[in-house]
């Protein structure tokens, strides 16, 4: 298989130490018994016209063609059809490849940087190659598919009032998302069982983050829930994902973007809340300040606060400062940063100073 670009597979062509047509299989056997094609012909019981068709590789072979050139030739009739498909095949790849130049105005919409930084495209290819190279990495087999697959009303993107979204950078941040879940080992996902783990995954917060990311991954991978960590890119504003990629394949992402290690943690929640409440939503990106015109977002919200603070926003509501915010921290068993910060959001700017030390700065290093 060939290594495409990191934890992409793409598969290669049959290939042979020699190229040969059905064509030159046939000659080589009118040579060697001393036939012309016309006394072929009449002993396959076929046209004389087709039959140089065939030698001359202007028709492809058909299976009943074949199977009467093995009665009277001896030549396998799955040799002669594996080399037309093998032959055919080569020359519609040959056709698309041409065609490929025409799609040179969508391929512009790509950063370079951008390309280059995933390993995507060697810019010192033909530009053919390079659009070929896109494709197998999205793996699409033309703008269109590449359309309906990541076009922004298949992503669902939660639209940022503040900033302008880059959508094709933040289809190569998800698509790069999608490879790292694949090289994950998944079970078929069991919504059940995985509400069940919410319940007790606020525990994990309490681990050094690489071994905490590492327990959350093969924690939720049980339950049928790949979790990723995909660092953003520059034009996506994207803070998290959820991807399904099929009906039982449901895929967490998260980044950088928040810089702490509460965000992540609270964006995890807050994605396995959509998981579990919008399942009709097969792609959801957040976006840096993203608008709740329908109200998911609150509800994710809400449903990502009770599972962290185990069902007692009303106790946090009435913690006094740093000592208490720590106490009812171990008591209810997270981590003291993520706890300080739903406090401070629901208490307002004043009370952040007090929250923020008790965060946690995110090491890249840990999750990469």
């Amino acid at each position: 298989m060939k290594q495409s670009a990191p934890g992409q597979r793409v598969p290669q062509p049959l290939a042979h130490d020699y190229q040969v047509t059905p064509g030159d299989l046939i000659r080589f056997e009118l040579n060697a018994r001393g036939y012309t094609q016309a006394d072929l012909a009449a002993r396959a019981g076929t046209s004389a016209k087709h039959l140089n068709q065939v030698i001359q590789d202007a028709v492809p072979l058909s299976a009943d063609t074949a199977l009467r050139l093995e009665r009277t030739l001896g030549i396998p009739a799955v040799v002669l059809t594996q080399a037309d498909a093998v032959n055919q095949s080569n020359k519609q790849r040959v056709k698309l490849r041409d065609g490929l130049i025409g799609h040179r105005d969508w391929y512009a919409n790509f950063p370079k940087t951008v390309l280059q930084r995933l390993s995507i495209v060697d810019v010192k290819s033909s530009i053919e190659t390079q659009i070929e190279d896109l494709l197998n990495y999205l793996a699409v087999a033309d703008p269109d598919a590449y359309n309906a697959v990541y076009g922004e009303a298949a992503l669902s993107f939660r639209r940022s009032q503040r900033w302008t979204v880059d959508p094709h950078v933040t289809a190569l941040w998800l698509r790069s998302a999608e490879l790292k879940a694949d090289d994950l080992e998944v079970e078929p996902y069991n919504k059940a069982a995985f509400t069940e783990l919410l319940e007790q995954l606020p525990e994990v917060t309490l681990l050094p983050m690489r071994e905490a990311f590492a327990a959350l991954q093969e924690r939720c991978a049980r339950v049928g829930v790949a979790v990723v960590f995909n660092p953003s890119l520059d034009g996506t504003r994207a803070s998290a994902a959820v991807r399904w990629l099929g009906p039982e394949r449901p895929v967490i992402v998260l980044t950088e973007r928040g810089k702490f290690e509460d965000s992540v943690w609270f964006s995890f929640f807050h994605e396995a809340a959509h998981v579990v409440l919008h399942p009709r939503r097969r792609s959801l990106i957040e976006l840096d300040g993203s608008d709740d015109t329908d109200g998911a977002e609150t509800e994710a919200n809400t449903f990502a606060k009770k599972v962290i603070l185990r069902g007692r926003g009303r106790e946090l509501s009435k913690v006094e400062g740093r000592e208490e915010l720590v106490a009812f921290a171990e008591k209810i068993g997270t981590h003291p940063g993520l706890v300080a910060c739903i406090w401070a959001y629901d208490r307002g700017k004043s009370a952040w100073p007090v929250a923020t030390r008790l965060r946690m700065r995110l090491d890249l290093s840990s999750l990469t």
